[in-house]
């Protein structure tokens, strides 16, 4: 029995029987916001091939400018399918203006590279104010990162694995700090040497990444400012945002000898909606509204 497990992340009040907006639509009308994640790409290309179906649908938001759609979550699933020549994907449609969207940061967690590597990297870049921000007191490590905007020109913070804090300042629009934080992810997103985080525990990062050295924790974005990106042609680095839904869609599980079969786009639809109306009578749709880890991404 083929099932979808639909998470709810938050007290938001869903209503019973509403289902998420699960959509087929065409590749070539995504936008993307973020780069995709090339040490996860290449895992997903290849995972994809052995498994043979597509497990959960990416987040888009549609455009109401021309009806395309922007890619808020899964820039890796579908980029992978692009590689692989496919023309249509299931999506999980959300409304941008729904209050119950909200955009968070991911923190990154970096291994073997430290103060001295970052200070030295960082410091060559122009008009970039390096600022010390004290240590954490001992007993404080649990403490929640408050998520900053950008308006002062604050990039992203760094907390080293003695508990210094430093913060990179850079002044300018939204497209040129976009642009600076690139510079800054690039001195080791594409190294296996870091991975995204929800925590900023120092504790639990020494136990989970036994070469801990820095965590990065950045700006935040708002949605708007994401379209701004967006029509502006640029992208943020991987990684970065985090999106939370009043609800989201897992384990639809969509064979990908289907979606690159000859059928027409609308045929493809109509058996979408046909396969989800199917698993509505058949109960096999199971709602959780508790926070949930996901093992198999």
């Amino acid at each position: 029995m083929r099932r979808i497990l639909i998470i709810n992340n938050g007290n938001n009040h869903l209503k019973i029987g509403e289902l998420p907006d699960i959509r087929m639509v065409a590749i070539g009308d995504l936008l993307f916001h973020e780069d995709p994640d090339e040490e996860r790409l290449l895992n997903l290309v290849n995972r994809l091939g052995t498994e043979g179906f597509l497990k959960n649908p990416p987040i888009v938001a549609e455009d109401p400018a021309d009806h395309r759609f922007i890619v808020l979550d899964g820039a890796n699933r579908v980029t992978a399918l692009i590689k692989l020549k496919f023309d249509h994907i299931p999506v999980q449609v959300v409304h941008i203006e729904d209050d119950r969207l909200t955009i968070r940061c991911w923190h990154h967690a970096v291994e073997k590279l430290g103060k001295d590597y970052f200070f030295q990297k960082i410091g060559e870049m122009p008009a970039v104010r390096i600022a010390d921000g004290g240590r954490k007191p001992d007993g404080e490590e649990n403490g929640e990162i408050v998520e900053e905007s950008g308006a002062d020109g604050y990039l992203c913070t760094l907390t080293f694995e003695n508990g210094e804090i430093f913060s990179a300042f850079r002044e300018g629009g939204l497209i040129e700090q976009v642009e600076y934080l690139k510079k800054i992810t690039d001195l080791y997103l594409h190294t296996p040497l870091s991975d995204r985080v929800s925590y900023a525990n120092l504790t639990h990062l020494k136990n989970n990444y036994p070469e801990f050295q820095t965590l990065f924790t950045f700006r935040t974005f708002e949605k708007e400012e994401l379209l701004k990106v967006v029509y502006s042609g640029k992208k943020l680095p991987a990684g970065i945002t985090r999106v939370l839904l009043p609800k989201r869609a897992l384990g639809l599980n969509i064979q990908l000898e289907f979606l690159k079969s000859a059928l027409t786009l609308e045929e493809k639809r109509h058996w979408l909606e046909e396969t989800i109306h199917k698993m509505v009578l058949s109960k096999s749709i199971r709602f959780y509204q508790e926070p949930t880890f996901v093992f198999d991404e």
